[in-house]
């Protein structure tokens, strides 16, 4: 008797694992595909606030979960929310800057440098041919499981 309760205890905990595992891997891919239309959104909004406001539209912007650059035709960065401009290499070889050059919007996801994390970039091209460029870091489906680590364990211990 002892043994076919381990025995379906292991199956259960095995499937159990799986499962999350699966449904946090499409959970994962659903979410990063919300994030970047919410971005593409939000680069749109951006973009139109610096073709009314010009540089004055950057005054008092608070925008703590994205960061906000402004890239001139010649990859220079005009304006950075999170880092000195003036010390910011130029942005003319980045893929989303690129795009938005040729296309009039692009987009990337990459390890950031100055972040040192994972995100996600969305580009458009203005008027006046400078860039708007946002991005917003994205947390990788490790953290995510960690961070659902103790529901998960108190669902396995009602279940």
């Amino acid at each position: 008797m002892k043994r076919i309760f381990k025995s379906i205890f292991f199956v259960a905990l095995v499937v159990f694992a799986l499962s999350v595992l699966l449904i946090m891997g499409f959970l994962y891919g659903y979410f990063s595909d919300v994030q970047k239309t919410q971005l593409q959104m939000q680069t749109e909004l951006a973009a139109h606030g610096v073709n009314l406001d010009g540089e004055s539209y950057f005054d008092g912007l608070e925008a703590d979960d994205y960061r906000v650059t402004w890239i001139s035709q010649d990859g220079t960065v005009l304006y950075d929310n999170y880092s000195d401009e003036n010390s910011m290499e130029n942005h003319l070889k980045r893929e989303e800057v690129r795009e938005a050059l040729e296309h009039g919007f692009g987009e990337s996801e990459r390890k950031s440098v100055t972040l040192e994390e994972r995100a996600l970039y969305a580009a458009q091209k203005l008027e006046d041919g400078t860039i708007i460029r946002l991005s917003i870091a994205q947390s990788s489906i490790l953290t995510l499981i960690l961070g659902m680590l103790q529901p998960m364990c108190t669902v396995f211990a009602i279940a």
